[in-house]
């Protein structure tokens, strides 16, 4: 699909959908910093397709892990929000105007009309070819050690969507790293809820890794402030995670980074994936850097525990991780949000609405002292399924 815009020399710029997603993508980055992240880019090329958010939510593969009230009233209001306050800056549109769908073909004849021409994507990886087969077509993530984009495999039918690590450094440390994730992911082969690692290679100097895309949605999406799961929802979880987990541990892995956003529910049949075995540690394994382990800050330090935030993780590190989960899952709390006792253990029962049985068993996972939690996921999920 192409789009004719007229533009201020009266001359008609023609631009395809993804040009002029490109288009304001970059307009946003020159104002932010920030780039449209992929749902935000998939409402505007629903949008600019005249398609209803039901029918971006139907046709559109990113949205479609997402309900139909999430991309409207959520991810929609906040890109319209986020248009709005760029244009303004931009003095495209008034101090009294607001672009929202109706009126976003408007607001970009408007910015062409002000002599605001398209221009190549802001990160020279967008829109490369790698290997004569990835083509790049957003960056997801950065991380202080890579850069996730998401990629269509032009190799095969319909070009399905696939994810590509760069790994920023070209550092012996680095190097080290991404053997290290390529022989735990290999080790681990092939199993239905871990991606699976399609390809590694080297181009210009920097370390890459291909990876099955999973079409879900992070977990981190259903655990909102305020609303408490049933006590059944949790242990369906927390079955879901460990074993996964099982099959990781049974082979002296320790993922290091279980976390909401690491954990994406399958759209296909709602089933848990975890994703990002990029802080993997081998137990016995002199290769590894100690200093991968420890934490780097964000979010994600709620389910770091103690003994992992200083270097030394266990396989009921992961454990711990999980046990937290659970509990901020039946509270609907922050885990920060929760105190501890005088033997640093969380003090969480009273805000939740939970069976002894069930609250035993998180207690124990959740324990300061990591000797007396469960060892691995196979006893955690063993105490799981006797309840």
């Amino acid at each position: 699909m192409c789009i004719s815009l007229r533009t201020t020399n009266l001359k008609y710029e023609v631009m395809t959908v993804e040009e002029t997603i490109n288009f304001l993508d970059n307009l946003v980055y020159q104002q932010t910093g920030e780039h449209l992240n992929r749902l935000e880019q998939s409402i505007i090329r629903g949008v600019l397709q005249s398609w209803t958010y039901k029918e971006i939510q139907e046709n559109d593969p990113i949205a479609r892990g997402y309900c139909v009230g999430y991309l409207g009233r959520y991810v929609a209001y906040k890109l319209w929000k986020k248009l709005t306050k760029v244009l303004k800056q931009a003095e495209i549109i008034g101090p009294d105007e607001k672009v929202v769908a109706a009126n976003l073909w408007d607001c970009i004849m408007r910015s062409l009309q002000q002599g605001i021409l398209p221009g190549k994507p802001a990160d020279p990886m967008l829109g490369k070819l790698m290997r004569m087969r990835y083509r790049i077509t957003e960056h997801l993530v950065s991380t202080e050690y890579s850069d996730t984009y998401l990629a269509e495999d032009e190799n095969l039918p319909d070009h399905p969507f696939c994810l590509v690590k760069r790994l920023k450094s070209q550092s012996k440390k680095t190097s080290q790293m991404y053997d290290r994730e390529t022989r735990v992911l290999y080790r681990l082969g092939h199993h239905d809820r871990i991606p699976e690692l399609l390809a590694r290679f080297e181009e210009d100097g920097y370390f890459y890794l291909v990876y099955e895309f999973i079409e879900g949605q992070p977990i981190a999406q259903e655990l909102i402030e305020g609303q408490p799961w049933e006590e059944k929802q949790v242990i369906s979880l927390l079955q879901d995670i460990l074993e996964i987990l099982v099959f990781v541990h049974k082979q002296d892995i320790i993922h290091r980074d279980v976390h909401p956003q690491n954990l994406i529910r399958r759209t296909s049949d709602g089933k848990i994936v975890l994703i990002d075995f990029g802080a993997v540690k081998e137990i016995n394994n002199s290769q590894c850097s100690t200093g991968q382990t420890k934490s780097c800050g964000g979010t994600q330090q709620d389910y770091i525990p103690p003994e992992q935030a200083v270097g030394t993780p266990r396989l009921c590190s992961d454990i711990y991780a999980v046990g937290i989960l659970g509990i901020q899952a039946l509270t609907g709390m922050r885990p920060r949000q929760l105190k501890v006792n005088s033997m640093g253990n969380l003090i969480w029962r009273e805000k939740a609405n939970v069976s002894p049985q069930l609250a035993t068993v998180l207690d124990k996972m959740v324990l300061y002292a990591f000797p007396e939690r469960y060892p691995s996921a196979v006893e955690a999920l063993q105490a799981l399924q006797n309840l």
